[in-house]
């Protein structure tokens, strides 16, 4: 297959419009623009972060507040029962003894 210079010279010209990478102003340019993308990505994750476990604390502490209010209301109406349990078992021994008993 034979040399085609057409395609030759449209890849050189497209080679030519390329940047010189050697220059210091552009390589600090480039990496001045890497820094800049990379700062965001690292504080739009770090955000993220700090979100999640924002999330997950308040998630936790309503959790703790649900158990506590369980508990609470639990020991309440327990206590209740225990009252009268006790008052049952307090009026028994103060009865008049019965007529029939004497």
């Amino acid at each position: 297959m034979p040399v085609n210079h057409q395609i030759v010279y449209f890849l050189q010209d497209a080679l030519n419009l390329l940047p010189d990478l050697a220059d210091p102003a552009l390589t600090t340019s480039f990496a001045s623009s890497t820094n800049d993308a990379l700062l965001v990505v690292y504080l739009s994750s770090l955000l993220r972060a700090v979100i999640a476990l924002h999330a997950l604390v308040d998630n936790k502490a309503t959790i703790g507040r649900a158990e506590l209010e369980e508990d609470g209301s639990g020991k309440d109406k327990g206590k209740e029962k225990e009252k009268a349990v006790e008052g049952d078992t307090e009026k028994e021994p103060n009865k008049q003894p019965d007529a029939k008993n004497t």
